[in-house]
């Protein structure tokens, strides 16, 4: 029994780790497809995220891929798997995906001034606090390999996130990105 099938019912559990085993393989049927136009992700050739306003669910199917079912909903609170959280995230958020993280950092760390730097398919927001830099996120195409802002934040003791905007079945939910970041930044 593997350690998803102990967390999960043994389905769910097999589901989960088919699809961290599919992740990166190329395999079409269940591999997400980033953008340029920041209208969020496009899975097995439907448009889901951005200003799409899509409201069904990705589930896994009897071939290892994914099908849009518009049926199942999981319960608020995950944040990954193959199948969409109720909870708001950012692909059911009614703008791109740069707007969604950007509407939860402001509306609920309203105390630091945050700077946002667009550079292609890469964002960074940093979080100052009277002056000082508290927290850089930098948000990620799930194929990136990019890792100088991170050692450099490492280097100079500054605490650093990244979130990935296209990585299958990591939905992003909005109370894991205001946990997540509301750790980083050690509120």
């Amino acid at each position: 029994m593997g350690l998803f099938s102990k967390l999960f019912s043994e389905g769910a559990g097999k589901a989960v780790g088919d699809l961290l085993n599919n992740l990166g393989t190329g395999n079409n049927q269940g591999n997400s497809q980033g953008n340029n136009s920041g209208q969020g992700v496009i899975l097995n050739g439907q448009p889901i995220g951005g200003g799409n306003n899509y409201s069904g669910t990705v589930v896994p199917n009897n071939d290892g891929g994914y099908s849009n079912t518009g049926a199942m909903i999981q319960p608020s609170g995950n944040s990954w798997g193959p199948v969409m959280p109720a909870e708001e995230n950012q692909f059911n958020y009614k703008g791109s995906y740069i707007q969604y993280f950007e509407e939860i950092f402001r509306n609920e760390f309203p105390a630091y001034q945050i700077e946002k730097e667009k550079s292609g398919k890469i964002t960074v927001f940093t979080f100052y606090s009277g002056g000082v830099k508290a927290l850089v996120v930098e948000l990620l195409n799930s194929n990136s390999g990019r890792y100088k802002l991170r050692e450099e934040c490492r280097r100079t003791g500054v605490p650093y996130l990244r979130y990935y905007y296209d990585h299958e079945g990591w939905w992003n939910t909005k109370s894991y990105v205001i946990e997540r970041t509301r750790k980083a930044l050690a509120l």
